[in-house]
């Protein structure tokens, strides 16, 4: 049996500047014969110091491109939704946010940025939490969305969890690779969809099961997104 489940864009203007200026001021006086106006010199304009942008705001956000079949039948799929069926505008919405991610990753340039994202990617649950990093325009910045939504809090919290399943040598959902390891020892087959770097994968593994009559070839595939477990089916 196939189970599949799954684990899952921050938006703002830019900060704008403004100068500041002062009016001259006027000063009149009046004499009961003669008036003599003067005036005060006008103080000098001085330009304000523009804002420093804050290094965890988007950019403004660029209009979503509709979907092609192409693009809503690949994308579809890799979420575990069917395209051959109609799909509810929420579902639709899940597409283009997955759409809207991979090409926020095609985005990555420097290998700093791709080794901080593939690090940090195994504990982003959901696609709009992975775009929202991405939208970020500096690793400076994504460094301190990280730090304040407190992923490596939450990946101690969730390696303390299965820790229990390997010692009884299974693997759940959300389980990461290296632990999977740990439970059932190398994969026999690797198989790797797009840039490696971002750990979606297939790992095969042929086992020997001992029954009634004997041993049995049993063939087990385990599915990775982000470097995460999100499914496994045995043959």
């Amino acid at each position: 049996m196939r189970n599949i489940g799954h684990i899952g864009l921050l938006s703002l203007s830019l900060v704008l500047f403004s100068c500041a200026s002062d009016m001259p001021i006027k000063n009149v006086h009046t004499d009961p014969v003669q008036e003599q106006p003067t005036s005060t010199p006008a103080t000098p304009e001085v330009a304000s110091t523009p804002a420093l942008p804050d290094a965890t705001v988007a950019p403004p956000a660029v209009p979503d491109e509709p979907l092609t079949e192409a693009e809503l039948q690949k994308y579809a799929y890799e979420i575990g939704l069917d395209p051959r069926k109609p799909l509810t505008a929420d579902e639709r919405a899940r597409v283009q946010n997955r759409k809207k991610l991979r090409r926020l990753e095609r985005t990555l340039d420097s290998h700093k940025e791709k080794m901080q994202y593939s690090k940090v990617l195994p504990w982003l649950e959901t696609d709009q939490e992975k775009i929202d990093l991405l939208s970020i325009p500096s690793t400076e910045g994504r460094q301190v969305w990280i730090n304040k939504n407190k992923i490596w809090t939450r990946a101690k919290n969730s390696l303390e969890t299965f820790d229990a399943v390997v010692e009884n040598h299974d693997i759940s959902i959300g389980m990461p690779a290296d632990y999977v390891k740990r439970s059932w020892g190398e994969p026999d087959q690797v198989e790797t969809s797009g840039n490696p770097l971002y750990k979606n994968e297939r790992w095969q593994y042929i086992k020997q099961i001992p029954t009634a009559y004997g041993y049995k070839q049993e063939k087990r595939s385990v599915y990775f997104e982000g470097g995460r477990v999100v499914g496994w089916e045995t043959e």
